[in-house]
């Protein structure tokens, strides 16, 4: 896996519909331990896997993403290493704050495959989603990441996200 940098080209659903969904199926597992972690439980994948199939998500997210694939508001973007096999996808948008009802950025999603982390990949990926919403003169930037990745935490820190929100949660085991 020889590499410098990864190489973005606009999402193809045609091409890339079943190694995005992949990723993003991926994605929602990693988002599953971590949350499970949180909440104190144990990581059931096999629970988590027929969760995934039976709410069609893998389906669920290619048709969101043909539904934004012609929206200038959305970017949709798949990353290849040198030899042109996709290792990463963006997805950014900028749509009105349900709080400050202005135009502002969202990291939708962010996916970099386990093979190539820890290399700043992830950095120059979204520092590519950055350049878009500044073209657009979007100033205000938004993502969602679980408190407990500490990587991603660390990631949008390194460029200049600061914590604005909290999401509080409270579980309650019963024994029934």
């Amino acid at each position: 896996m020889g590499f410098q940098q990864l190489k973005p080209r606009f999402y193809d659903p045609e091409s890339d519909e079943e190694t995005v969904v992949r990723f993003h199926l991926d994605l929602m597992r990693a988002h599953y331990k971590l949350w499970s972690d949180l909440h104190g439980r144990r990581y059931d994948a096999e629970y988590w896997n027929r969760l995934l199939e039976r709410e069609q998500v893998g389906k669920k997210w290619a048709e969101e993403l043909r539904k934004r694939i012609q929206d200038p508001d959305a970017l949709l973007l798949v990353f290849t290493d040198t030899d042109d096999i996709p290792v990463g996808f963006l997805y950014a948008e900028i749509r009105n704050d349900h709080l400050t009802f202005r135009r502002e950025g969202f990291i939708n999603e962010i996916y970099l495959h386990p093979d190539y982390r820890g290399r700043n990949l992830s950095k120059s990926m979204l520092a590519r989603g950055e350049r878009w919403f500044q073209e657009r003169c979007v100033s205000h930037r938004h993502v969602f990441v679980t408190s407990n990745n500490l990587a991603a935490v660390k990631l949008y820190a390194s460029l200049g996200f600061r914590v604005t929100d909290y999401r509080m949660s409270k579980t309650e085991l019963y024994e029934g």
